[in-house]
């Protein structure tokens, strides 16, 4: 992590009525880190944002910022500010005038807001558009307003809630740079919420994976993306390709699985603890598309099969290859290449050979 933990959920539940929507989340958030909290809609990320700000308050577990409880805490007393999806600015207030409010409330010097609205205000690139009203300005400047709003009193934590999801597909690129650009700036602590996979991974220190009220793994992007703790978190993020079968015999991380397929030697994924090391045991095989490659020749991989070409797909700066292995005709793989500015390098029909390397394989509790 970052630096020291910060803030930490301990055992934190919430229930609303007959409905337990968090339970039992332990988590630690690092001083400085930017922690994105993905999962579907109703998987309780939001809850988390709303239990931490003081919007809400958890019917059981404790908040702890910097060792001390903030669960009685009332929402002013908290040094966190939120960002909302809908900003909340204030329409008949100017631009000075929304990131101000926080400064006025608390009393401080004209001349301390005057300077501070400015530098914050050139911090976001907005600095000559302070005399404008929320309705003369984009989308991604009005959210960018939001931010300084929050940021101008100096809060340890920023908590942003799905901020970039009314935007369009281009300034949402745009601003989850400029995000990540600005929190590496001011070296605050971000906690963000997302359902967008892609987002997570673009922009987060670590990444924490909500299921059904539960964190079902945390880790950095690399980890989350490419050992993922179960099969939930392996469809989640992205198209593996999962395979079922038997672990087999092997050495210490590294075993063999059997499947309908053929024998293929994989990493073991031990994470959270749910992969069996007895012989037999059922587990999932996942491979990740972009792992797969075409063998032209003996590579010396220790994992290859003899595939059916059934499509491909141009998309791109990459192209998916849809394929079926001989020895398992009815399973569809999925294969991501390179596209090439030439002729479409696999035919339908053909027969070829592919392969991925043991480090690429990684079997999980099936």
């Amino acid at each position: 992590m970052v630096g020291q933990s910060l803030l930490c959920l301990n055992e934190l539940r919430k229930w609303y009525g007959p409905n337990e929507i968090l339970k039992g989340i332990d988590l630690e958030i690092a001083d400085g880190e930017f922690l994105t909290i993905v999962g579907p809609s109703g998987s309780g990320k939001t809850t988390i944002l709303r239990l931490i700000g003081g919007f809400a308050e958890p019917s059981s577990g404790d908040i702890l910022f910097e060792g001390t409880s903030v669960v009685r805490m009332p929402i002013f007393r908290r040094p966190f500010n939120t960002v909302f999806q809908d900003y909340a600015l204030f329409p008949h207030l100017t631009v000075n005038e929304n990131v101000a409010y926080g400064l006025r409330v608390r009393h401080a010097p004209r001349a301390t807001i005057d300077s501070e609205v400015a530098r914050t205000l050139a911090l976001v690139d907005l600095g000559d558009f302070g005399k404008r009203y929320p309705h003369q300005l984009s989308g991604g400047q009005q959210q960018r307003v939001a931010l300084a709003r929050a940021i101008i009193c100096k809060p340890r934590i920023i908590l942003l809630d799905e901020p970039l999801g009314a935007l369009d597909p281009e300034l949402r690129r745009r601003m989850q740079e400029f995000l990540k650009a600005l929190q590496r700036t001011i070296r605050t602590t971000f906690v963000f919420i997302t359902h967008d996979q892609e987002e997570a991974i673009t922009m987060a220190d670590r990444i924490g994976v909500m299921r059904g009220g539960r964190l079902v793994q945390v880790g950095t992007p690399h980890e989350v993306y490419y050992q993922p703790a179960d099969e939930y978190v392996a469809r989640f993020f992205g198209d593996n390709n999962l395979i079922g079968g038997r672990l087999g015999r092997g050495d210490g991380d590294i075993r063999v699985v059997e499947t309908a397929m053929g024998a293929f030697r994989c990493t073991v994924g031990r994470d959270a603890g749910t992969v069996p090391e007895s012989d037999g045991s059922a587990v999932a095989m996942v491979v990740r598309p972009e792992a797969i490659r075409p063998l032209l020749r003996d590579e010396g991989l220790d994992n290859s099969i003899e595939v059916h070409v059934e499509s491909f797909s141009f998309a791109g700066a990459n192209s998916e290859v849809r394929i079926r292995p001989v020895t398992e005709p009815d399973r569809v793989l999925k294969m991501r290449v390179p596209s090439s500015a030439g002729d479409m390098p696999f035919v339908p029909g053909e027969v070829i050979r592919v392969g991925w390397s043991t480090a690429d394989c990684r079997s999980i509790a099936g």
